[in-house]
């Protein structure tokens, strides 16, 4: 190769790097931090007809956190800062985690973070998650207590869900959630058949949601009979 090849190589990769630079400096990203709660408050938990099963659709490109990210990372976007767990001192919400623990209606299911870049609708990716979820030990069970018979005793199941991401004018957020409780497991001294369907019969709780036209920096609740949601996204400054 000759001195003058050598140049024109040089000035083309240097002309690359420089428009790869600049790409990476106009996209914007964001922290996301997720809390997801359980409403045990019988009433509520009864204002729908849940189905008895719930498969999601996953899309064909999904990224999970704290995973490789699925396929080449497109150039504009800094690895670094693509998908990646939030420390937990990076958390903002831990106020409201500790009010929902605190309150004996509610239970926290998730509480979660990532940070990633602000990306288009037509760019845009599903974070998925899939979690077991402990139940609480029965506790004795007061028969004149009014708050027994209102709250549903928390059960062991499984948490698995979707929530994508949206810029454009305004940040948008679409969910797919759902948690399965485990079956209770049935009474050998059950001869009522009613009461025998109504025990066998599982239940999957669903929060399916479109919420658009949020601001940065707000909380946002998610609202639904059982599964409620918090949801902050905060514009993160990238340090050169």
């Amino acid at each position: 190769m000759n001195t003058l090849s050598k140049a024109i190589l040089t000035f083309l990769l240097f002309s690359f790097s420089l428009v790869v630079s600049a790409e990476q400096e106009d996209v914007r990203y964001y922290d996301v931090e997720v809390i997801l709660f359980e409403n045990l408050d019988n009433s509520a938990r009864q204002s729908e007809n849940w189905p008895s099963s719930v498969e999601l659709e996953l899309p064909e490109t999904f990224v999970e956190i704290g995973k490789p990210y699925p396929g080449p990372l497109p150039k504009e976007y800094q690895a670094r800062l693509s998908f990646k767990p939030l420390a937990k001192k990076e958390l903002q919400l831990q106020e409201q985690v500790t009010r929902i623990e605190g309150s004996e209606s509610r239970r926290v299911l998730l509480h979660t973070g990532w940070r990633q870049p602000g990306m288009p609708r037509n760019k845009a990716l599903n974070v998925y998650f899939k979690r077991a979820i402990a139940g609480t030990p029965a506790m004795a069970v007061n028969t004149e207590s009014s708050t027994t018979s209102r709250l549903a005793q928390p059960q062991a199941g499984e948490l698995e869900g979707m929530i994508k991401v949206i810029l454009s004018r305004y940040l948008h957020v679409e969910t797919d959630i759902v948690f399965r409780p485990q079956r209770e497991e049935m009474q050998k001294d059950i001869f009522s058949l009613e009461l025998l369907d109504q025990i066998d019969q599982p239940i999957v709780y669903r929060q399916k949601q479109v919420r658009r036209r949020m601001r940065s920096r707000e909380l946002h609740y998610l609202d639904n009979p059982v599964i409620g949601m918090l949801i902050l996204v905060t514009p993160y400054e990238v340090k050169q």
